[in-house]
């Protein structure tokens, strides 16, 4: 009797080794995944400023920390600039040399675009923030 009982124990520590492997295993899986995800997200670390602007003018950006992009609207009067680093810039449309509207205070933060419009009238142009 007691050979069927050793038998028995040798039985369940065995079943119980595969379930603790088998759960090890799963969770170092999903681990695994979830660093993988993790990862590709961490890469999208920049952001864009956007929107309407006359097509004879410039839109230029300068931010808190050094960068200035420059851009022209295309014929539909759209503008893109991105690969912008997070942080606050001063978003300007000029043309011939000359700032015609600036609009400071800009934010801009990883992944989130910020669209900033710019509308002129007879020489006199302004700039807003959309939200």
């Amino acid at each position: 009797m007691k050979i069927i009982q050793d038998s028995k124990v040798d039985r369940q520590q065995k079943h119980g080794f595969r379930f603790a492997s088998v759960l090890m295993s799963t969770f170092a899986i999903g681990a695994f995944g979830a660093m993988t995800f993790s990862a590709a997200h961490a890469q999208d670390t920049n952001s864009k400023i956007f929107g309407k602007a006359p097509t004879d003018g410039t839109v230029t950006v300068h931010s808190d920390t050094g960068i200035t992009r420059h851009g022209t609207a295309n014929g539909k009067g759209r503008y893109t600039l991105s690969s912008l680093r997070p942080g606050t810039y001063v978003v300007s449309l000029e043309k011939d040399g000359k700032t015609l509207a600036s609009l400071p205070g800009v934010p801009l933060f990883v992944g989130v675009a910020s669209e900033v419009d710019f509308a002129c009238d007879n020489d006199q142009c302004t700039a807003s923030l959309a939200r």
